[in-house]
Protein backbone atom coordinates (compact mmCIF):
# COMPACT_ATOMS: atom_id res chain seq x y z
CA UNK A 1 0.00 0.00 0.00
CA UNK A 2 2.98 2.32 0.60
CA UNK A 3 4.64 1.52 -2.67
CA UNK A 4 1.36 2.29 -4.51
CA UNK A 5 0.81 5.93 -2.37
CA UNK A 6 4.13 6.55 -3.52
CA UNK A 7 3.17 5.84 -7.08
CA UNK A 8 0.36 7.98 -6.82
CA UNK A 9 2.31 10.91 -5.35
CA UNK A 10 5.12 10.59 -8.21
CA UNK A 11 2.33 10.78 -11.04
CA UNK A 12 0.32 13.76 -9.32
CA UNK A 13 4.06 15.31 -9.39
CA UNK A 14 4.56 14.65 -12.67
CA UNK A 15 1.35 15.52 -13.99
CA UNK A 16 1.44 19.41 -11.82
CA UNK A 17 4.82 20.29 -13.41
CA UNK A 18 3.21 19.26 -16.91
CA UNK A 19 5.90 16.51 -17.74
CA UNK A 20 3.06 14.30 -19.64
CA UNK A 21 2.47 17.23 -21.54
CA UNK A 22 6.03 17.44 -22.56
CA UNK A 23 6.43 14.11 -23.64
CA UNK A 24 3.27 13.67 -25.99
CA UNK A 25 4.66 17.14 -27.78
CA UNK A 26 8.35 15.36 -28.30
CA UNK A 27 6.27 12.20 -29.08
CA UNK A 28 4.28 13.88 -31.57
CA UNK A 29 7.32 15.96 -33.33
CA UNK A 30 8.95 12.40 -33.91
CA UNK A 31 6.24 10.89 -35.45
CA UNK A 32 5.78 14.27 -37.72
CA UNK A 33 10.06 14.38 -38.35
CA UNK A 34 10.06 10.85 -39.57
CA UNK A 35 6.93 10.92 -41.70
CA UNK A 36 7.80 13.85 -42.84
CA UNK A 37 11.23 12.89 -44.15
CA UNK A 38 9.91 9.28 -45.46
CA UNK A 39 7.15 11.21 -47.28
CA UNK A 40 9.02 13.97 -48.58
CA UNK A 41 12.73 12.77 -48.95
CA UNK A 42 12.32 10.51 -52.16
CA UNK A 43 15.43 8.60 -51.40
CA UNK A 44 13.74 7.32 -48.19
CA UNK A 45 10.41 6.70 -49.79
CA UNK A 46 11.85 4.96 -52.91
CA UNK A 47 13.63 2.22 -50.29
CA UNK A 48 9.84 1.63 -49.18
CA UNK A 49 7.83 0.90 -46.16
CA UNK A 50 10.89 -0.58 -44.00
CA UNK A 51 12.69 2.81 -44.18
CA UNK A 52 10.45 4.21 -41.78
CA UNK A 53 12.10 2.34 -39.42
CA UNK A 54 15.53 4.49 -40.39
CA UNK A 55 13.62 7.61 -40.16
CA UNK A 56 12.00 6.79 -36.75
CA UNK A 57 15.32 6.41 -35.59
CA UNK A 58 16.63 9.76 -37.40
CA UNK A 59 13.80 11.94 -35.75
CA UNK A 60 14.97 10.08 -32.24
CA UNK A 61 18.76 11.24 -32.10
CA UNK A 62 18.09 14.72 -33.90
CA UNK A 63 15.65 15.51 -31.29
CA UNK A 64 17.76 14.62 -28.62
CA UNK A 65 20.63 16.68 -30.65
CA UNK A 66 22.72 13.03 -30.39
CA UNK A 67 23.06 13.08 -33.91
CA UNK A 68 24.93 10.17 -34.89
CA UNK A 69 25.64 10.68 -38.99
CA UNK A 70 24.26 7.24 -39.91
CA UNK A 71 21.01 8.45 -41.26
CA UNK A 72 20.69 11.96 -43.03
CA UNK A 73 17.86 13.53 -45.28
CA UNK A 74 18.87 13.60 -48.98
CA UNK A 75 16.54 16.61 -50.03
CA UNK A 76 15.90 20.32 -49.55
CA UNK A 77 12.94 19.52 -47.66
CA UNK A 78 14.22 16.18 -45.61
CA UNK A 79 16.43 19.26 -44.09
CA UNK A 80 13.91 21.33 -43.67
CA UNK A 81 12.26 18.61 -41.34
CA UNK A 82 15.67 18.16 -39.66
CA UNK A 83 15.98 21.76 -38.89
CA UNK A 84 12.01 21.86 -37.68
CA UNK A 85 13.46 18.91 -35.03
CA UNK A 86 16.59 20.09 -33.91
CA UNK A 87 15.10 23.71 -33.02
CA UNK A 88 12.36 21.93 -31.09
CA UNK A 89 14.75 19.16 -29.80
CA UNK A 90 16.90 22.32 -28.20
CA UNK A 91 13.59 23.41 -26.55
CA UNK A 92 11.58 20.87 -25.29
CA UNK A 93 14.69 18.53 -24.00
CA UNK A 94 15.81 21.33 -21.93
CA UNK A 95 12.65 21.88 -20.51
CA UNK A 96 11.96 18.00 -19.87
CA UNK A 97 15.39 17.71 -18.18
CA UNK A 98 15.17 21.04 -16.42
CA UNK A 99 11.41 19.58 -14.86
CA UNK A 100 12.30 16.64 -14.08
CA UNK A 101 15.87 18.28 -12.26
CA UNK A 102 13.02 20.94 -10.11
CA UNK A 103 11.09 17.79 -9.03
CA UNK A 104 14.10 16.19 -7.42
CA UNK A 105 15.54 19.58 -6.07
CA UNK A 106 12.50 20.77 -4.83
CA UNK A 107 11.36 16.96 -2.82
CA UNK A 108 15.47 17.39 -1.66
CA UNK A 109 14.49 20.80 -0.08
CA UNK A 110 11.29 19.42 0.88
CA UNK A 111 13.50 16.93 3.20
CA UNK A 112 15.90 19.58 4.51
CA UNK A 113 12.92 21.20 5.88
CA UNK A 114 11.13 18.35 7.49
CA UNK A 115 8.23 18.55 4.58
CA UNK A 116 9.28 15.23 2.73
CA UNK A 117 7.09 12.30 3.42
CA UNK A 118 9.49 9.39 4.58
CA UNK A 119 9.48 5.64 3.33
CA UNK A 120 11.19 3.85 5.89
CA UNK A 121 9.89 1.46 8.04
CA UNK A 122 10.70 0.08 11.39
CA UNK A 123 11.61 3.44 12.91
CA UNK A 124 12.17 4.43 16.08
CA UNK A 125 10.02 8.12 16.25
CA UNK A 126 10.92 10.46 18.81
CA UNK A 127 8.30 13.07 19.03
CA UNK A 128 8.84 16.42 20.55
CA UNK A 129 11.43 17.84 22.06
CA UNK A 130 13.52 18.97 24.99
CA UNK A 131 16.73 18.80 27.19
CA UNK A 132 16.51 15.29 27.57
CA UNK A 133 16.33 14.79 23.68
CA UNK A 134 19.91 13.75 22.94
CA UNK A 135 19.88 11.69 25.87
CA UNK A 136 16.99 9.48 24.36
CA UNK A 137 18.81 9.30 21.00
CA UNK A 138 22.48 8.34 22.40
CA UNK A 139 20.39 5.71 24.54
CA UNK A 140 19.14 4.36 21.58
CA UNK A 141 22.32 3.90 19.93
CA UNK A 142 24.37 2.62 22.81
CA UNK A 143 21.08 -0.08 23.03
CA UNK A 144 20.33 -0.50 19.23
CA UNK A 145 24.31 -1.27 17.39
CA UNK A 146 23.07 -4.36 15.85
CA UNK A 147 20.06 -3.64 14.52
CA UNK A 148 20.85 0.05 13.19
CA UNK A 149 16.73 1.30 13.32
CA UNK A 150 16.14 4.38 11.42
CA UNK A 151 15.59 7.42 14.27
CA UNK A 152 13.50 9.97 13.25
CA UNK A 153 12.23 13.66 14.83
CA UNK A 154 9.35 15.03 15.36
CA UNK A 155 9.31 18.65 16.63
CA UNK A 156 9.18 22.39 15.87
CA UNK A 157 12.65 23.17 16.50
CA UNK A 158 14.40 26.18 14.33
CA UNK A 159 16.42 24.32 10.99
CA UNK A 160 20.08 25.13 12.42
CA UNK A 161 19.17 23.14 15.43
CA UNK A 162 18.10 20.52 13.63
CA UNK A 163 21.24 20.80 11.26
CA UNK A 164 22.90 20.70 14.50
CA UNK A 165 21.43 17.32 15.92
CA UNK A 166 22.11 15.74 12.35
CA UNK A 167 25.60 16.32 12.25
CA UNK A 168 26.58 15.18 15.63
CA UNK A 169 24.74 11.74 14.98
CA UNK A 170 26.15 12.00 11.54
CA UNK A 171 26.91 8.27 11.19
CA UNK A 172 23.90 7.11 11.79
CA UNK A 173 21.76 9.57 10.24
CA UNK A 174 18.99 11.36 11.95
CA UNK A 175 15.83 11.72 9.87
CA UNK A 176 13.26 14.87 10.64
CA UNK A 177 9.79 15.45 9.93
CA UNK A 178 8.68 19.33 10.76
CA UNK A 179 6.04 19.99 12.50
CA UNK A 180 3.13 19.10 15.64
CA UNK A 181 3.28 15.87 16.74
CA UNK A 182 -0.25 15.97 18.24
CA UNK A 183 -1.79 16.34 14.22
CA UNK A 184 -2.37 13.08 12.26
CA UNK A 185 -0.49 14.28 9.17
CA UNK A 186 2.34 15.23 11.22
CA UNK A 187 2.84 11.42 12.13
CA UNK A 188 1.69 10.31 8.61
CA UNK A 189 5.13 11.84 7.05
CA UNK A 190 6.50 10.21 9.63
CA UNK A 191 5.11 7.23 9.03
CA UNK A 192 3.88 5.80 12.04
CA UNK A 193 1.85 3.46 10.43
CA UNK A 194 5.19 1.23 10.04
CA UNK A 195 7.32 2.38 12.97
CA UNK A 196 8.74 0.13 16.00
CA UNK A 197 8.11 2.46 18.74
CA UNK A 198 7.54 6.44 19.42
CA UNK A 199 8.90 8.25 22.32
CA UNK A 200 6.72 11.51 23.45
CA UNK A 201 9.32 13.69 24.78
CA UNK A 202 7.54 16.70 26.98
CA UNK A 203 7.77 19.35 24.38
CA UNK A 204 8.62 22.39 24.67
CA UNK A 205 9.96 23.71 21.46
CA UNK A 206 8.58 26.50 19.24
CA UNK A 207 6.98 28.37 22.01
CA UNK A 208 5.30 25.66 23.78
CA UNK A 209 4.70 26.18 27.56
CA UNK A 210 5.69 23.30 30.02
CA UNK A 211 2.67 24.10 32.05
CA UNK A 212 0.79 22.39 28.85
CA UNK A 213 3.56 19.89 27.93
CA UNK A 214 1.65 16.90 29.75
CA UNK A 215 -1.82 18.04 27.37
CA UNK A 216 0.41 17.81 24.11
CA UNK A 217 2.00 14.33 25.27
CA UNK A 218 -1.74 13.00 25.97
CA UNK A 219 -3.19 14.55 22.16
CA UNK A 220 0.16 13.08 21.36
CA UNK A 221 -0.60 9.44 22.74
CA UNK A 222 -3.89 9.18 21.93
CA UNK A 223 -3.47 10.33 17.89
CA UNK A 224 -0.29 7.60 17.41
CA UNK A 225 -2.56 4.97 18.69
CA UNK A 226 -5.45 5.71 16.83
CA UNK A 227 -3.22 5.71 13.58
CA UNK A 228 -0.95 2.97 14.91
CA UNK A 229 -2.57 0.75 17.72
CA UNK A 230 0.88 -1.59 17.81
CA UNK A 231 3.26 0.79 17.96
CA UNK A 232 4.68 0.60 21.40
CA UNK A 233 4.96 4.32 23.09
CA UNK A 234 7.03 5.55 25.85
CA UNK A 235 6.18 8.57 27.10
CA UNK A 236 7.47 11.86 29.67
CA UNK A 237 4.83 13.58 31.89
CA UNK A 238 5.42 16.36 34.03
CA UNK A 239 2.33 16.11 36.56
CA UNK A 240 2.21 12.79 37.92
CA UNK A 241 -2.04 13.08 37.88
CA UNK A 242 -2.18 12.80 34.01
CA UNK A 243 -0.98 9.41 34.80
CA UNK A 244 -4.49 8.26 34.07
CA UNK A 245 -4.95 9.74 30.70
CA UNK A 246 -2.36 7.89 29.08
CA UNK A 247 -2.54 4.73 30.89
CA UNK A 248 -6.38 5.12 28.89
CA UNK A 249 -4.75 5.82 26.25
CA UNK A 250 -2.94 2.08 26.49
CA UNK A 251 0.48 3.95 26.61
CA UNK A 252 2.86 0.91 27.26
CA UNK A 253 5.47 2.92 29.31
CA UNK A 254 5.49 6.41 31.06
CA UNK A 255 8.13 8.11 32.91
CA UNK A 256 7.34 10.63 35.31
CA UNK A 257 9.92 13.46 35.46
CA UNK A 258 10.99 13.96 39.20
CA UNK A 259 9.15 11.21 40.19
CA UNK A 260 12.24 8.91 42.11
CA UNK A 261 14.22 12.38 42.94
CA UNK A 262 12.98 12.07 46.71
CA UNK A 263 13.95 8.28 47.25
CA UNK A 264 17.30 8.74 45.59
CA UNK A 265 17.97 11.67 47.60
CA UNK A 266 17.40 10.04 50.60
CA UNK A 267 19.04 6.54 49.34
CA UNK A 268 21.91 9.09 48.43
CA UNK A 269 21.93 10.91 52.49
CA UNK A 270 22.22 7.41 53.89
CA UNK A 271 24.73 5.40 51.22
CA UNK A 272 27.29 7.82 49.79
CA UNK A 273 28.06 7.20 46.24
CA UNK A 274 24.34 5.23 45.57
CA UNK A 275 23.18 7.93 43.78
CA UNK A 276 26.40 7.89 41.76
CA UNK A 277 26.57 4.54 40.76
CA UNK A 278 22.23 4.95 39.59
CA UNK A 279 23.27 7.93 37.60
CA UNK A 280 26.53 6.08 36.04
CA UNK A 281 24.14 3.09 34.78
CA UNK A 282 20.73 5.31 33.55
CA UNK A 283 22.62 8.15 31.97
CA UNK A 284 25.30 5.52 30.60
CA UNK A 285 28.34 6.76 31.79
CA UNK A 286 30.15 3.66 32.96
CA UNK A 287 31.71 0.49 31.36
CA UNK A 288 28.87 -1.46 32.94
CA UNK A 289 25.28 -0.96 31.27
CA UNK A 290 21.81 -2.41 31.67
CA UNK A 291 21.10 -4.23 28.69
CA UNK A 292 17.71 -6.75 27.44
CA UNK A 293 18.82 -9.94 25.93
CA UNK A 294 16.66 -13.45 24.94
CA UNK A 295 17.08 -15.89 26.97
CA UNK A 296 18.84 -18.85 25.58
CA UNK A 297 16.04 -21.49 24.65
CA UNK A 298 17.87 -24.51 26.81
CA UNK A 299 17.71 -22.49 29.86
CA UNK A 300 13.38 -22.72 29.58
CA UNK A 301 11.96 -24.25 32.25
CA UNK A 302 15.15 -24.36 34.08
CA UNK A 303 15.76 -22.46 37.46
CA UNK A 304 17.10 -18.92 37.29
CA UNK A 305 19.62 -19.68 39.55
CA UNK A 306 21.38 -21.42 36.70
CA UNK A 307 20.92 -18.96 34.09
CA UNK A 308 22.10 -16.50 36.44
CA UNK A 309 25.22 -18.24 36.57
CA UNK A 310 25.39 -18.57 32.58
CA UNK A 311 25.44 -14.65 32.56
CA UNK A 312 27.96 -14.79 34.99
CA UNK A 313 30.49 -17.14 33.75
CA UNK A 314 30.15 -16.26 30.33
CA UNK A 315 29.69 -12.83 30.14
CA UNK A 316 30.43 -11.46 33.60
CA UNK A 317 26.88 -10.06 33.88
CA UNK A 318 24.79 -10.04 36.66
CA UNK A 319 21.31 -10.84 36.17
CA UNK A 320 18.91 -8.74 37.93
CA UNK A 321 15.62 -8.76 36.36
CA UNK A 322 13.13 -10.97 34.08
CA UNK A 323 10.38 -9.36 32.50
CA UNK A 324 7.33 -11.64 32.33
CA UNK A 325 4.53 -10.95 29.71
CA UNK A 326 1.03 -11.04 31.07
CA UNK A 327 -1.46 -10.67 28.48
CA UNK A 328 -4.76 -9.74 29.06
CA UNK A 329 -8.02 -12.13 29.12
CA UNK A 330 -9.30 -12.91 25.94
CA UNK A 331 -12.56 -14.09 24.40
CA UNK A 332 -11.46 -17.56 24.09
CA UNK A 333 -10.36 -17.89 27.70
CA UNK A 334 -13.82 -17.48 28.78
CA UNK A 335 -15.31 -19.92 26.16
CA UNK A 336 -15.28 -24.03 26.96
CA UNK A 337 -13.17 -26.07 25.03
CA UNK A 338 -16.47 -27.47 23.26
CA UNK A 339 -18.12 -24.99 21.23
CA UNK A 340 -21.92 -24.76 22.28
CA UNK A 341 -24.84 -23.14 21.71
CA UNK A 342 -24.36 -20.73 24.67
CA UNK A 343 -21.07 -20.33 23.57
CA UNK A 344 -21.63 -18.93 19.92
CA UNK A 345 -24.46 -16.93 21.58
CA UNK A 346 -22.02 -15.61 23.84
CA UNK A 347 -19.41 -14.86 21.16
CA UNK A 348 -22.38 -13.09 18.61
CA UNK A 349 -23.86 -11.05 21.18
CA UNK A 350 -19.84 -9.55 21.73
CA UNK A 351 -18.89 -9.34 18.58
CA UNK A 352 -22.72 -7.30 17.73
CA UNK A 353 -21.77 -4.99 20.72
CA UNK A 354 -18.85 -3.32 18.02
CA UNK A 355 -16.63 -2.54 21.03
CA UNK A 356 -13.82 -4.45 21.43
CA UNK A 357 -13.62 -5.66 25.41
CA UNK A 358 -10.67 -7.58 24.72
CA UNK A 359 -7.81 -5.92 23.84
CA UNK A 360 -4.53 -7.41 22.48
CA UNK A 361 -2.46 -5.48 24.95
CA UNK A 362 0.29 -7.18 26.88
CA UNK A 363 1.96 -6.02 29.99
CA UNK A 364 5.13 -6.62 31.89
CA UNK A 365 5.88 -8.11 35.08
CA UNK A 366 9.28 -6.89 36.38
CA UNK A 367 10.90 -9.66 38.98
CA UNK A 368 13.84 -7.93 40.41
CA UNK A 369 16.08 -10.43 41.82
CA UNK A 370 14.33 -13.12 40.70
CA UNK A 371 14.98 -16.63 43.14
CA UNK A 372 17.31 -19.24 42.03
CA UNK A 373 14.08 -21.86 42.58
CA UNK A 374 11.89 -19.68 39.89
CA UNK A 375 11.36 -21.65 36.78
CA UNK A 376 12.36 -19.45 33.27
CA UNK A 377 9.19 -19.59 30.93
CA UNK A 378 9.41 -19.33 27.42
CA UNK A 379 8.43 -15.73 26.96
CA UNK A 380 10.82 -14.39 29.39
CA UNK A 381 13.99 -11.75 28.43
CA UNK A 382 16.50 -11.02 30.91
CA UNK A 383 17.67 -7.80 32.49
CA UNK A 384 21.66 -7.84 33.02
CA UNK A 385 24.36 -5.70 33.68
CA UNK A 386 27.29 -6.24 31.92
CA UNK A 387 30.03 -4.07 30.01
CA UNK A 388 29.20 -4.89 26.88
CA UNK A 389 25.70 -6.09 24.73
CA UNK A 390 25.56 -10.37 25.68
CA UNK A 391 25.35 -10.54 21.64
CA UNK A 392 21.80 -12.64 21.86
CA UNK A 393 19.79 -9.17 20.90
CA UNK A 394 19.67 -5.79 21.37
CA UNK A 395 17.24 -3.74 24.18
CA UNK A 396 15.13 -2.25 21.72
CA UNK A 397 14.84 -5.48 18.98
CA UNK A 398 13.33 -7.17 21.92
CA UNK A 399 11.73 -4.76 24.44
CA UNK A 400 10.10 -2.74 21.95
CA UNK A 401 9.39 -4.10 18.95
CA UNK A 402 6.66 -7.09 17.99
CA UNK A 403 8.14 -10.61 18.53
Amino acid sequence: MNVNNQIRKTFRSLKRRNVFTILGITTAIICFGAIGLYILDGYYRDKGTSAIVDTLWWALVTITTVGYGDVVPHSTLGRAVGLILMVSGVVLVSLFTATIASIFVERKIKEGEGLESLKEKDQIVICGWNQNGEKAIEGILIHDKGSSYPIVLVNELEKDEVESIQYKYRERGIHFVRGNFVKEDVLARANISRAKAAIILADITHGHSLEKADERTIFGAMAIKSMAPKVRICAELINPENKEYLLRANVDEIVIRGESHGSLLASASIAPGFLSMIKALINNEDDNKLWGVEIPSKYVERPCGELSQYFRERWQGLLIALLRERKDIQLEDILSDDVTAIDEFIKRKFEESGKDFFGKTEKIDVIINPPDDLLVEADDRAVVIAKENLGEISFIDKFVGPK
